[in-house]
């Protein structure tokens, strides 16, 4: 798929910034750590530009003044800032209702994976006007366990169906609003927006996903993301 068979001004990206970054430890949430002279959510933003006429970057209400003046001082895209909520859904429903109301297909993309690629959203996007909704998945190569609740395994689980599931993932706006409604109206708490569109009982598709984009979740990755930019510029 290229450029030319997509009509930006359809397009909209949300990006998911609002976490607070509990895991990672630090006073500074992991989003917002410099990678290579520029914020992990910029790094991430960055890759979208050019695909997405309007952006929504959802980040903590602390963090939304000095956001929205690094964006907009040098950014030439219709951008909007918005703080988000108690969890990540609340903070994509937000986002989800600040885009234009033209725009009729959203894509969702986790701030702490910053090498996006083009090919990849452009992947997804095809896949998503296709069909309404699809996910980049990868395999899952290691054997899998599941654990009792006193963290003893229980059972081994067959990898066969079994996929890691990444972002972007892309939906026809209406079909996310209406996913994301339903799920506020039932007070359902998914993992991520796909499930409440599977809620619904519609199909979510999906492509190859990206084993370099990688999901900053520990200090260590940070190394990592490093040395995965560095093996593709190589090849």
């Amino acid at each position: 798929m290229t450029r030319t068979a997509v009509r930006k001004e359809d397009v909209g990206l949300i990006l998911a910034a609002a976490g607070m970054g509990v895991r990672f430890g630090g006073e500074t949430p992991k989003q917002f750590l410099s990678f290579r002279g520029k914020p992990l959510y910029r790094r991430a933003l960055e890759g979208f530009l050019g695909i997405a006429a309007s952006a929504v970057v959802v980040v903590p209400e602390a963090w939304r003044d000095r956001v929205e003046r690094e964006l907009k001082a040098d950014l030439n895209v219709n951008l909007r800032v918005v703080a988000g909520g108690e969890t990540r859904q609340e903070s994509v429903w937000r986002g989800l209702r600040a885009l234009e109301g033209s725009v009729r297909w959203v894509l969702v993309h986790d701030a702490a994976r910053p090498l996006v690629t083009e090919s990849l959203i452009l992947r997804v996007l095809e896949k998503t006007m296709r069909t309404g909704a699809c996910v980049p998945v990868l395999p899952i190569r290691d054997t899998v366990k599941e654990l009792d609740d006193e963290g003893r395994v229980a059972e081994t689980l067959p990898r066969e169906g079994l996929a890691l599931t990444q972002t972007p993932q892309g939906f026809s706006s209406e079909l996310l609003i209406r996913a994301f409604a339903a799920a506020e109206w039932a007070r359902f708490l998914g993992t991520d927006e796909a499930q409440l569109v599977e809620r619904l009982g519609e199909r979510v598709h999906v492509v190859e996903g990206d084993p370099a984009n990688l999901k900053v979740t520990g200090v260590r990755d940070l190394a990592l993301l490093e040395a995965l930019r560095q093996t593709s510029e190589a090849g």
